[in-house]
């Protein structure tokens, strides 16, 4: 699974490399899709100061993911963990921080985000853990030219009784490619630069292309980090750095 992350790059640049053309603001800051939508120019930009550096993105954290609409390539803020239009209590979110590539296809909860609402979610890394010996143990996995990641993404609206819409995602998982699997069996599926578009734009859900393409994915480089990221209210630089051996 991937359940914990990290979003350190700053937040401009990350938009410059999604090629966003939109942002979802409201208040002066990045918010979801419920907000007025405006092109990126210089003032709405300062939206994105709204986006610190996060480097222990957890489950029903609001995360910033990019999509396809109306021939615009948007940025918005979702709450990570999906929930159903059906759903009839959004604390179902919480357990679906993930989706399996090889059943969301046919899972009632996800088909039809697989099909039509589609999303890249940016990061700069993901963490592990490694269950040795009945102890588990945090690796930290990002790209060894420290490059922003996109990993495949479904999102959803839910309406509560009141009207308020609530907008969530979830991350679509794979098994670990054979490098690293002995640290964990799951990884997230990564959106190579040149198919975020077909992912994002395809008529036909592309989920074995982007597959394909993630299997042969650059090589990722992990190391094992210490036990703080386990604490979901830490959060600094330090949780990255690779654990020192005594």
């Amino acid at each position: 699974m991937c359940g914990r992350f990290t979003l350190k790059t700053d937040p401009k640049v990350v938009a410059t490399q999604f090629n966003v053309d939109a942002l979802a603001v409201k208040a002066g800051g990045l918010s979801d899709l419920s907000s007025p939508i405006v092109p990126i120019v210089p003032d709405s930009q300062t939206a994105l100061d709204s986006l610190k550096p996060n480097f222990n993105v957890a489950p029903t954290h609001k995360i910033p993911a990019v999509l396809a609409m109306a021939d615009q390539i948007v940025m918005a803020n979702f709450s990570w963990g999906l929930v159903p239009s059906w759903a009839k209590d959004p604390a179902i979110g919480s357990g679906m921080i993930n989706a399996r590539s090889e059943t969301v296809a046919e899972k009632p909860s996800f088909r039809s985000a697989l099909n039509h609402r589609r999303c890249i979610v940016p990061a700069d890394g993901w963490y592990e853990w490694q269950n040795l010996a009945g102890k588990k143990r945090p690796h930290y996995f990002s790209s060894p030219d420290d490059s922003v990641l996109g990993f495949a993404g479904i999102y959803e609206s839910w309406n509560d009784p009141a009207g308020n819409v609530l907008w969530t995602v979830s991350i679509l998982t794979q098994p670990a490619q054979p490098e690293f699997a002995q640290v964990h069996d799951r990884m997230p599926v990564l959106v190579a630069p040149e198919l975020r578009q077909v992912w994002l734009n395809a008529q036909n859900q592309p989920l074995a292309q982007i597959l394909d393409s993630s299997s042969q994915a650059a090589q990722i480089q992990h190391w094992e980090v210490g036990p703080a990221v386990g604490n979901v209210r830490t959060n600094s630089v330090d949780l990255t750095s690779k654990l020192m051996s005594i």
